[in-house]
């Protein structure tokens, strides 16, 4: 084995293991792994302009039953909320005011959640757009860009596979990646990549209509792949292997 890459999501139990590794190691420092969970990541990014990473805090079930009380939560309204150790959407919500608080915890018997304010990144269309990009030392590659009606996307409930008009955006949005919207986002990729120090990451994101990108999280371990059908995907193949490639050419230039 010529080198490893640390991909396990805040990989805190991995560090005695790479500390004494004689090779390579990729994302090699756990604590740079540790720093990407919702808190670190938005105060680490808080101060860059070309960026939008909205304050999350962590809470417990006596917090949040204090705001629904008429305590005031540190941060304004509406809020998402989710557990902490949720992913893909588990137990995340959208909270207008207090009284749906008491709701929300009786579906949730959780101890601890994530909590941020809400950020309406609709289009003028009234339609939401995540992107995932993927950073390769630094150089951003597209995954996908995702769009539904909803402001919670996920490619896979997104319905991208029955709409073709919505196919033959993400295809355009593809295909002129590197010449626009990562070109756009130049700043903010160089300052993700500066601040988070990681070799390789992904990111969920969207761009807000003043021109920012709005961060929702960054993350070692995001799906990233190559498994989707030539039909009626035929134009990722390309893209992909381009990521791939890269993936690939980090890993033997790191055992030069």
């Amino acid at each position: 084995m010529d080198a490893v890459v640390m991909a396990a999501g805040e990989g805190t139990r991995l560090r005695p293991l790479t500390e004494r590794w004689p090779k390579p190691v990729l994302n090699g420092r756990a604590e740079r792994v540790r720093a990407l969970s919702r808190d670190s990541v938005s105060a680490l990014m808080a101060d860059v302009p070309a960026v939008m990473a909205p304050p999350s805090i962590r809470a417990g079930r006596d917090d949040l039953e204090g705001w629904a009380s008429g305590g005031r939560p540190p941060l304004d309204w509406p809020l998402l909320v989710r557990p902490i150790a949720s992913h893909a959407g588990a137990g995340l919500a959208r909270l207008d005011g207090p009284r749906q608080i008491s709701s929300y915890l009786a579906e949730q018997p959780e101890p601890a959640f994530y909590v941020c304010p809400f950020v309406d990144y609709a289009g003028a269309d009234g339609l939401y757009r995540k992107q995932r990009i993927a950073l390769i030392r630094g150089q951003p590659f597209v995954c996908h860009l995702a769009i539904s009606e909803h402001w919670m996307v996920h490619y896979l409930s997104a319905g991208m596979a029955e709409n073709a008009e919505r196919r033959a955006e993400e295809a355009r949005f593809m295909a002129a990646f590197d010449a626009e919207f990562a070109q756009r986002h130049k700043g903010a990729f160089a300052a993700l990549h500066e601040r988070l120090g990681l070799d390789y990451m992904a990111v969920d994101c969207a761009e807000l209509a003043d021109g920012r990108l709005l961060l929702f999280e960054a993350d070692t371990a995001m799906i990233v792949h190559a498994m989707d059908p030539p039909d009626p995907f035929a134009y990722k193949a390309a893209p992909m292997r381009r990521l791939f490639a890269a993936f690939e050419a980090m890993l033997r230039e790191s055992v030069v």
